[in-house]
């Protein structure tokens, strides 16, 4: 293959360059650079060694209520129990009520400091929460399917505390057609109306066919030891509104829809720790604007934020297959000073450009590993200004890859 590809490149620098035989023009580079190869990215579940997470003991520290450890939820507990159709509820709080219905559960709360376990398995189920205090779900071996919308829905403004219990295996389903209620969201397989905060050494898949996996109408913070999958073939992987905050864990992402993102924040995003994978596979998503009536078109990402993008620590690896795909897309800047980064774009250009990151505000780099691979275009692509502090080992740039590494 190599040798074909040079002997093409060799025919098409004659036709450039008239009288190949006299040319003494240095080919090499350019073939060197059109043989390079992307990093290869791949969904990663292996176990990642991890800092134990410190727990802020101030109160006036501005992630302290995060933390599920800082609140009390063992003196009100409620077990929940799938078995096929039905559920069952054991424990009982002042101020709580639980309805079934089938495998259908509804909370109703006005109590403070509840924690909810949830366990079993339902084809055919599904738990909501309207609570007016925050609370606790602990999830015990917890496989639920909601075929006509979201597996958990909670309707609670406050902070919901997602733990997921050590050595357990828990999975989430949608349907594929959800049935709405007035007044309520419900967009993805798990949603919240509050923060989520995922903690725990369990693992959970979360499967979306109808919309998102994993949504919030505010922000999602995970902690080490979580090992979180997600997959959406209707929406994306995991958003949140008010921010994405990954402090560690295991995150992997996986979104095949046209459009979808696999990971999108509103606001900040942040990766200080863990190792997250995301790969998005989508195609451009074309509509019509309803005013200019004009097509209007929307790429798959792995990566989309409309604010700042913060890099810290840990590792996040993103590839973007799909028409006009990106990385990393960011409204804001990016900045990193630490941590491991790659994104590869390989898709088509027929709806616009694939790169590997689209940056409409400043790069920033300080510290760290930073990588970008685009088959077809620019790898970085930065409207503002980029800035790379001195101390890098390697600083390359060429038509297809930008590597930074300190």
């Amino acid at each position: 293959m190599k040798r074909i590809l040079y002997i093409a490149l060799s025919l098409l620098a004659c036709t450039i360059f008239s009288a190949c035989e006299n040319d003494d023009t240095d080919m090499s580079e350019i073939i060197e650079v059109y043989q390079i190869k992307p990093a290869l990215i791949e969904i990663d579940s292996t176990a990642l060694a991890e800092d134990a997470d410190v727990v802020p003991t101030d109160e006036t520290d501005e992630t302290y209520g995060d933390y599920v450890e800082n609140t009390n939820f063992d003196d009100k507990v409620i077990t929940i129990t799938w078995a096929g159709d039905s559920a069952t509820v054991s424990g009982t709080v002042n101020k709580v009520s639980v309805a079934t219905n089938g495998g259908h559960v509804t909370v109703t709360s006005t109590a403070k400091r509840v924690q909810y376990i949830l366990q079993g398995s339902s084809s055919n189920g599904s738990i909501k929460f309207y609570s007016e205090k925050k609370f606790r779900i602990t999830l015990n071996g917890l496989a639920l399917t909601n075929p006509t919308g979201a597996a958990i829905n909670n309707q609670c403004s406050k902070s919901f505390y997602v733990v997921l219990n050590e050595g357990t295996h828990n999975s989430l389903r949608d349907g594929s057609t959800y049935v709405d209620i007035d007044g309520e969201d419900q967009k993805g397989t798990l949603f919240s109306e509050g923060q989520i905060l995922f903690s725990g050494s369990g693992s959970l898949n979360v499967y979306a066919t109808g919309r998102a996996a994993i949504s919030t109408d505010d922000y999602i913070v995970v902690r080490p030891g979580c090992r979180i999958y997600a997959n959406s073939t209707a929406g994306n992987g995991i958003r949140g509104k008010d921010g994405i905050f990954i402090n560690g864990g295991v995150v992997n992402v996986e979104v095949s829809a046209d459009g979808a993102k696999g990971l999108r924040s509103k606001s900040l995003l942040t990766i200080a720790g863990g190792r997250t994978t995301v790969i998005a596979t989508g195609n451009s998503l074309i509509t019509t604007d309803e005013e200019t009536l004009l097509p209007d078109t929307t790429a798959s990402a792995a990566v989309k934020s409309d604010s700042l993008m913060l890099v810290t620590g840990g590792t996040l690896n993103l590839m973007a297959t799909g028409d006009a795909g990106k990385g990393i897309r960011l409204k804001q800047s990016y900045i990193q000073s630490g941590g491991k980064v790659q994104s590869v774009a390989t898709g088509t250009l027929l709806q616009g450009k694939a790169k590997g990151a689209k940056i409409d505000g400043d790069f920033t780099v300080t510290g760290g590993y930073f990588y970008s691979y685009s088959s077809k275009s620019r790898p970085l692509d930065v409207a503002g200004t980029i800035a790379i502090a001195t101390g890098y080992t390697t600083y390359t740039s060429n038509r297809k890859v930008v590597t930074i590494d300190y």
